[in-house]
């Protein structure tokens, strides 16, 4: 297959990593609350804060406490809780409540023990084909596509742009140096992600006093043997968060991790969970305007969920540039095909939820397949 790029953009969810044996949704959190009552014994803050949100939901909503956890809202009500400072003095920190960072925590272990040790075949054949310049924005927290790519020994990047030159109100693009890189953009963070800032503030804090206190945050500790390294490879602004995102290389290290002590950099799967995006709102940027000028759109696995709105709201701009920009563009022997997306329906079911999740779409133009993710419907999405 031709190397030439084709300047795509892939918009990947949680029904792509389903296949390998990744949980979604409620599964997720379920296993997170196991994880946790096997980590701290079942009266744990995750599961008080769980009981008090039953008793809330109950008297203001008369839903019994029986009645299935929506746990979207749960996790919002603890996001509202803490960003809001509702405890007041009991807040227990900048990066979250004790809860919520059980969660993140719970979260991590869960999803980094049932990672694959090698790529499935699934994963390699999507990363096989992609190309250098093909974008690919993906919500999922898991390293599956970097994984694969870093099997395949495809170079790839995980911030928006090299930059050449950084300027006071404008940079310079270093376009060469992206020649032959696949652009991976983990819009709700990662599980081997970690913000240096909480760190930061601390050590300046403790530095105030007589007898400052050591860190016991096992990555940005003092002789740490934890490996990681800054998310941005090259100049950055300094105004941008993510230039203190850093990657840590190796999570068997984090296995033993309080959750006290560090978090990895992920949003919650929380309808508030735009609260807590300031550290990637970089990867967010501009996309209202993309689209337009890429010659392949494709969206594997995401449904669109109504509680994403600022999710929609941004693919809602890119699909529609795509499809309604220019749509018979050529350039570079290149044109346009339709949007496509690839989700997955149980035989002889509708496909009627994936149409009104996505009914912004121009449908003349698109394209939707509901197999699920095997080779026949990769390639399909891929051509």
């Amino acid at each position: 297959m031709s190397d030439s790029p084709r300047f795509r953009i892939f918009v990947v969810g949680a029904g792509f990593s389903v296949h390998a044996g990744l949980p979604l949704g409620g599964q997720l959190i379920e296993f997170v609350r196991q994880s946790v009552n096997r980590k701290y014994g079942s009266e744990n803050k995750l599961e008080r804060d769980l009981y008090w949100y039953l008793k809330y939901r109950e008297r203001c909503d008369h839903i019994s406490c029986d009645a299935p956890v929506d746990y979207e809202k749960f996790m919002s009500y603890l996001d509202l809780e803490h960003y809001l400072g509702l405890r007041g003095s009991d807040t227990w920190s900048d990066e979250g409540n004790e809860s919520q960072l059980l969660i993140r925590n719970g979260i991590q272990e869960v999803i980094y023990s049932r990672t694959p040790s090698t790529p499935t075949d699934e994963c390699i054949r999507f990363c096989e084909q992609l190309r250098p310049q093909d974008i690919v924005l993906t919500f999922n927290y898991d390293t599956l596509i970097e994984d694969a790519l870093d099997f395949l020994g495809k170079s790839y990047r995980l911030f928006p742009s090299r930059l050449k030159e950084v300027g006071i109100s404008s940079s310079i693009v270093d376009s060469e140096a992206e020649e032959d890189e696949i652009c991976i953009s983990k819009l709700h963070g990662s599980i081997d992600w970690y913000d240096k800032t909480p760190f930061l503030k601390d050590r300046e804090h403790a530095s105030q006093y007589e007898h400052p206190w050591d860190s016991r945050h096992p990555v940005f500790k003092d002789g740490t043997a934890v490996v990681s390294s800054p998310m941005i490879d090259g100049l950055s602004h300094e105004d941008d968060p993510l230039r203190y995102v850093y990657r840590v290389d190796d999570l068997s290290q984090l296995t033993e991790a309080q959750f006290w002590q560090c978090s990895p950099l992920i949003l919650s799967p929380s309808s508030s969970k735009i609260l807590y995006a300031n550290p990637l709102k970089s990867l967010w940027r501009g996309l209202q305007q993309a689209g337009g000028l890429n010659f392949g759109l494709g969206v594997i696995g995401y449904s669109l969920p109504p509680y994403d709105e600022y999710a929609r709201q941004a693919l809602y701009h890119l699909m529609r540039n795509y499809t309604e920009f220019e749509y018979d563009l050529e350039k570079m022997g290149l044109t346009k095909g339709p949007a496509r997306i690839l989700d997955y329906s149980p035989p002889g079911s509708s496909d009627w939820k994936i149409r009104r999740n996505y009914s912004f779409m121009n449908w003349e133009r698109t394209e939707l397949n509901t197999s699920g993710l095997n080779a026949k419907s990769i390639d399909w999405l891929m051509q």
